[in-house]
């Protein structure tokens, strides 16, 4: 059953009531809920996208999704190394995918952890946390309502990488990769929101940016733990916890996707 949905009567924001259960993959030796606080001196170039002062903790509507937000950034790592390959294959005389797939095909035969390879560690270091979030809302950032009411809620100019703008907002700035803009939407709607029914947004809802599955819908959240900022119990649940095992059908789909192997 798809999740409540409504228009807040006081922000004009579209809210999406919060999902029965979640998945999120970290560390098994930190835990799904210790993210690390961010700090009002940070650079929030290196935050996630819906980062604010304090702490927030991403998660997937499906395991499939949330493989894929884990694995995706190593995929563009690859491509990087690839990429600066070309110049030496151009030298050569010969294409760059095929003296990329020699020498991916050199480093695996040598056991080599490197190019497209994730080592054992890395798997076995992680789990699959499924949670369960606290009654509330979430503000569906991709919603045209959203989009709209922020134009009324904060008037005035947005802070970006290259300074600010005072175009209005668009889907491509609430969901990009400038980190000083979306860090600051964030930011005025966990600081400067409360809903109409007197309660305070749990995070943002949005999809995710590496496609969605086939018969799913690539949700996931950002949820902000105002609970222990303020030093109090955090009310989320975790209802299981799983190692990630390497036959795990969403695990290896992922893979296929990104282009990686993992041992």
């Amino acid at each position: 059953m798809a999740p409540a949905t409504r228009t807040c009567a006081k922000t004009g924001l579209a809210l999406v009531a919060s999902p029965v259960r979640a998945y999120r993959i970290a560390r098994s030796s930190y835990g799904p809920l210790a993210p690390p606080p961010r700090e009002p001196d940070g650079d929030v170039r290196d935050w996630s996208r819906y980062d604010t002062i304090g702490r927030t903790v991403y998660a997937s509507a499906e395991k499939l999704t949330a493989y894929m937000e884990m694995l995706a950034p190593y995929r563009t790592k690859v491509q990087n190394e690839r990429r600066a390959l070309q110049p030496v294959a151009d030298f050569m005389g010969i294409a760059l995918d095929d003296m990329w797939n020699d020498i991916v095909a050199e480093w695996h035969e040598a056991g080599n952890m490197k190019a497209s390879w994730l080592p054992q560690v890395f798997r076995e270091g992680r789990g699959m946390y499924t949670l369960r979030f606290p009654e509330g809302w979430w503000i569906d950032v991709t919603a045209i309502e959203t989009i709209s009411a922020l134009h009324e809620l904060f008037d005035g100019t947005w802070p970006t990488s290259n300074g600010q703008i005072e175009e209005p907002l668009t889907l491509a700035h609430l969901t990009g990769d400038d980190r000083v803009l979306t860090t600051a939407i964030a930011t005025e709607l966990r600081e400067n929101i409360t809903l109409d029914d007197g309660t305070l947004p749990l995070g943002i809802q949005f999809v995710s940016k590496h496609g969605v599955p086939a018969g799913q819908t690539g949700q996931c959240w950002a949820y902000w733990m105002r609970s222990v900022d303020s030093g109090l119990d955090e009310a989320t649940e975790v209802l299981v916890s799983e190692g990630i095992e390497l036959n795990d059908p969403d695990f290896v789909a992922a893979q296929e996707h990104c282009k990686i192997k993992s041992r």
